[in-house]
């Protein structure tokens, strides 16, 4: 059996219950929250974006994008399994989201936790505002990425999608 890793795009309700099972896990979970905390009031909306990575039919990733705003997509509730955090899906998840954002001329933004901030700063992302407290799970800044049209002239924007990485 080959190893296939693959990101799916789901638009709306279909595919939640495997999101909102990876988002407890990862998200949730570790600070005894309860699973109806996975569920975000826009997710079963047809506009918004799921992207989730699979290897081998498993879902080992994911994230939520956003399009509430006129000139801006926000990435949420983003996931990568334990055992898979380090080895790129998340990298990976994060320059689709921003091939879509430059795909819709559009900038990226997310509230990071304090833990990602070293993550998101080595995708180019940048802090925006001062740090906000979210109850139980903790401080947290709001990062975001160049507009698309900026970012797309920048030397480390990605030039191809998950899609295509996978079939290299």
């Amino acid at each position: 059996m080959t190893d296939s890793l693959r990101i799916d795009y789901s638009y709306g309700a279909k595919d939640l219950d495997q999101i909102r099972a990876l988002r407890y896990e990862i998200l949730r979970k570790p600070h005894g929250m309860p699973e109806s905390s996975t569920h975000f009031p826009e997710d079963d909306e047809n506009g918004t974006l799921h992207l989730l990575v699979q290897r081998n039919g498993e879902l080992i990733g994911c994230a939520t994008l956003l399009f509430n705003e006129p000139h801006s997509i926000q990435l949420r509730g983003m996931a990568v399994a334990t055992v898979h955090q380090g080895t790129g899906i998340g990298r990976r998840i994060v320059f689709e989201a921003m091939a879509i954002a430059v795909h819709q001329s559009k900038s990226l933004w997310c509230n990071a936790r304090l833990s990602a901030i070293g993550f998101y700063a080595r995708q180019a992302w940048i802090e925006s505002g001062d740090y906000f407290d979210t109850p139980v799970i903790g401080k947290h800044i709001v990062m975001t990425t160049l507009s698309g049209e900026a970012l797309r002239s920048t030397p480390d924007y990605p030039r191809r999608s998950i899609q295509d990485q996978s079939r290299s």
